[in-house]
């Protein structure tokens, strides 16, 4: 897989302060037999070099309705080979796969962003990135996305729901080149400081997708040489670059998702 992928691609991130939620369509992704062979032969060939990577059910963006009380987002299932050939063969004549993503920025008490570099094992090692991940169809119960950032917060990380005390209403949506990636950024403050996350973070999470923790002063120093960073993922360095340059973020509803 291709780490430059998530970290050099041309992605656009927008603010959003509508309520997001999701429904699940009972429809799949239809696939060419072409398309199936193509994708097979691809997949085996990445599984060859990484037997860690698992061909799991992905979920797809196949509609987007904004709505006067908020944004409702219509998925349909795909699987994990089908997203990450799409990502790595970016300029192909293929179906489209717009995978979802749901993460965040946290904040300890004590004044750090914190994100994570991912591990060696992961299909984008080393990437620095938000707290997160791909959204699983157990997390839509009620068609809250938070569930996802909620769930990938306790598995990464081990930053359980009490630990957190408030998620702002406003919330990112970034999206990367042709809609391959569709995804939300939450921001979230925490009750624990940076010295106890990482107590938490060493003592509960082994062999995770997530290698270390990785802090960052709230200050401008800090925050302009994390945006520096070549593994730094996409969608935070413009979220955190256009902080610094106090720069403000179109609406996710002047977006043509169509």
């Amino acid at each position: 897989m291709s780490s430059q992928y998530v970290c050099g691609n041309n992605t656009k991130v927008f603010v959003c302060n509508d309520k997001v939620y999701f429904c699940l369509s009972e429809t799949e992704i239809s696939l060419s037999e072409a398309e199936i062979n193509t994708i097979s032969t691809y997949w085996k060939e990445a599984v060859d070099k990484n037997p860690n990577l698992f061909d799991g059910v992905v979920l797809s963006v196949k509609s987007v309705k904004k709505l006067s009380h908020g944004i409702k987002i219509e998925l349909e299932k795909t699987r994990y080979s089908h997203m990450t050939y799409v990502m790595n063969h970016k300029n192909e004549k293929i179906t489209k796969c717009r995978a979802v993503a749901v993460g965040g920025n946290i904040v300890t008490r004590d004044g750090y962003y914190v994100l994570g570099k991912m591990s060696k094992h992961t299909s984008f090692p080393d990437v620095i990135q938000c707290i997160g991940g791909g959204l699983s169809e157990e997390d839509i119960f009620d068609g809250d996305p938070v569930h996802t950032f909620l769930r990938e917060c306790k598995e990464e990380i081990g930053l359980t729901s009490e630990d957190i005390v408030s998620i702002d209403d406003k919330k990112y949506i970034y999206i990367r080149d042709n809609q391959s990636t569709v995804g939300i950024c939450y921001t979230a403050n925490i009750g624990l400081t940076k010295e106890t996350l990482l107590q938490r973070f060493e003592e509960t999470v082994t062999d995770g997708e997530i290698e270390s923790l990785v802090f960052v002063s709230k200050t401008y120093e800090a925050v302009s040489d994390l945006f520096m960073q070549q593994s730094l993922v996409d969608y935070a360095k413009v979220i955190f670059e256009q902080h610094l340059l106090d720069k403000s973020f179109g609406d996710i509803r002047e977006y043509d998702f169509d």
